[in-house]
């Protein structure tokens, strides 16, 4: 070995993020094609070529396609759960704080790419249930802890009552995801979108009725 070698060779943190870097390359590779062709057309000389790579490290890295697929839902699901806002960054008034975290949910479930994503998993539903679950586990769960977290954060600074905020989380992200539910079916109309609004800010209301916490009872 040539003295000075291992000074010049990439340090592991280096080697690690790069092969990372590849393997994200992959995932949003795969993502498209995916999307274009159905995950039953969708085959692995296809991905290669779109990811720039060779079947063979699509199957170093994941093993199957199906591994490669279940990657893929996994990876939407981060996304979308990032691209959620955090409990610390929403309103200290909880009526906005929950109508900004459920028209967020809205926004990124009835986005073009998310119904055509959404729909290729229920596609493979029955064959590979895994996928479903994982995107359940991940997006829709993940958004539910979030948005309880938040409650959680309101009930101990005394502006909300004492109540089962994962069960108050479930409903919100229900009622915000409904109109995904209705673009999958190619059902959402103007006023479609307009009764699922207006059911998101009722639920809200009523949220905030029954739980609210009374300014003059708490001066008392």
């Amino acid at each position: 070995m040539e003295e000075g070698s291992l000074h010049r060779s990439s340090p592991p943190s280096a080697r690690n993020a790069a092969s990372r870097a590849r393997r994200e390359a992959v995932v949003v590779a795969a993502k498209s094609v995916f999307f274009e062709e159905g995950y039953q057309l969708a085959s692995m000389d296809q991905i290669a070529e779109r990811a720039g790579t060779t079947k063979r490290t699509l199957y170093d890295y994941f093993g199957s396609k199906e591994a490669l697929f279940a990657e893929v839902v996994a990876h939407a699901s981060k996304s979308f759960v990032e691209a959620l806002p955090r409990p610390e960054d929403l309103p200290r008034d909880p009526r906005q704080g929950l109508r900004r975290f459920a028209n967020q949910v809205r926004s990124l479930v009835s986005a073009d790419e998310a119904i055509r994503f959404e729909r290729t998993v229920i596609a493979e539903a029955e064959r590979h249930p895994e996928f479903g679950c994982g995107l359940y586990a991940t997006g829709v769960l993940g958004a539910e802890k979030i948005l309880a977290t938040y409650l959680d954060s309101q009930i101990a600074a005394g502006r909300l009552r004492l109540h089962n905020s994962r069960l108050t989380s479930q409903v919100i992200v229900d009622i915000a995801t409904n109109s995904a539910l209705r673009r999958l079916f190619a059902a959402q109309d103007e006023e479609s979108d307009r009764l699922a609004s207006a059911a998101l800010d009722e639920a809200i209301d009523l949220l905030i009725r029954n739980y609210s916490v009374d300014s003059k009872k708490k001066r008392k």
